[in-house]
């Protein structure tokens, strides 16, 4: 017992011993043990949220432009640094170009929009409820009373902790971004070499799977992240083209800069857009023409959900938008604006994983 039994043949009068072959050892990580690591890992990611967003950038980045790399490396026939550092300045270039054309359109309507906010908002009160005002509860309130406690109520949030974390956020977020340039060259250049240190990670029996599923996910994602690109300039260039030239609202390339990024929130984005731009256009032009603002906002959303969408983030786009939201409020609420992030690529992995190894078609009915 707890001996090899060899097996004997007999061909041709000899006799012939054959030995089983020896099992292939087993790694003593089991299920439980990835399960802890996993969420050890995911306690430290919600500790440390905040800091991973340079990180987070970076990687994407990599990520996404590690097929060209591959490409103009096998086509020039040269090692992936050069490539890598020509592209990163490429990249650096057009990001500075957009980030000066930004500051000096936008910035100048954002500062222009805060001056006349209060303006903006009795404009709009006025149009919506009438300069004599309405009268709930027996009590009047004109377009005058509600800016001027609106103001009061701003005045006293407005204190000395609040422009402390303005210029904490701000000095964060000048610090993030010189963070994320400074990776973005090591994660571009090394990305096979991390890519196959990280599978290496796992135990030895399960690094196949892995790699088996990897093909399936990593397009989706990578398709994903560009089309998420593809959607957030689009709706900037259109709204940029409905706010500007067609309806003359004020501080259009403001807005259409807000709408776009907007567009990264689901169904929460698209309301905040339509109304911001609502009421923008009541104070310009009245009600009808915000009216026809908000059929715009309402037609480029349909574009986008039913053209733009499908098109350019693939199967991603296939997800039902129920398990979207709730990938996106828990993301948020769990891990913030990292969470919010990578919402939507975590949900695809999940699902793609699932479909692979455990999960069955599900049939449509009708």
């Amino acid at each position: 017992e707890g001996t090899d039994i060899p097996a004997e043949s007999v061909s041709g009068g000899a006799v012939r011993t054959e030995r089983a072959a020896p099992a292939r050892p087993r790694s003593f990580v089991g299920g439980w043990a990835i399960a802890a690591v996993l969420a050890v890992i995911a306690v430290l990611i919600y500790e440390v949220r905040i800091a991973l967003l340079p990180f987070v950038f970076a990687v994407a980045v990599a990520f996404v432009t590690d097929p060209l790399i591959r490409s103009l490396q096998l086509r020039l026939d040269t090692q992936r640094w050069p490539v890598a550092a020509v592209l990163y300045l490429i990249i650096l270039l057009i990001l500075a170009g957009a980030g000066y054309w930004i500051g000096t359109t936008a910035f100048g309507d954002l500062m222009s929009v805060v001056a006349r906010a209060p303006d903006i908002l009795h404009q709009f009160l006025s149009e919506a409820i009438g300069s004599h005002g309405i009268t709930i509860f027996g009590q009047n309130y004109t377009p005058e009373k509600i800016v001027k406690a609106l103001g009061g109520a701003l005045q006293g949030m407005v204190g000395l902790d609040v422009l402390t974390r303005v210029g904490a956020l701000a000095v964060s977020v000048i610090f993030g971004t010189f963070l994320t340039l400074v990776l973005m060259p090591y994660f571009m250049i090394s990305a096979p070499r991390l890519a196959a240190g990280t599978i290496w990670l796992l135990p030895p029996e399960r690094r196949k799977p892995v790699e088996d599923l990897l093909p399936r996910i990593v397009p989706i994602l990578r398709r994903y992240l560009i089309g998420l690109v593809l959607v957030v300039l689009y709706t900037a260039s259109v709204g940029w083209i409905g706010f500007g030239p067609v309806f003359h609202l004020p501080h259009a390339v403001l807005l259409a800069i807000t709408v776009g990024v907007l567009e990264l929130i689901p169904v929460i984005g698209p309301f905040l857009s339509a109304t911001m731009v609502g009421i923008i256009a009541v104070q310009q032009s009245g009600l009808l023409s915000a009216g026809l603002v908000f059929g715009f906002a309402i037609a480029l959303r349909l574009s986008i959900d039913n053209l733009v969408g499908p098109i350019v983030l693939g199967e991603a786009a296939r997800i039902h938008p129920v398990v979207v939201i709730i990938s996106f409020v828990c993301g948020a609420i769990l891990f913030g604006v990292v969470g919010l992030l990578l919402a939507v690529p975590i949900a695809v992995c999940i699902k793609i994983t699932l479909e692979q190894y455990y999960a069955e078609p599900i049939k449509r009915s009708g």
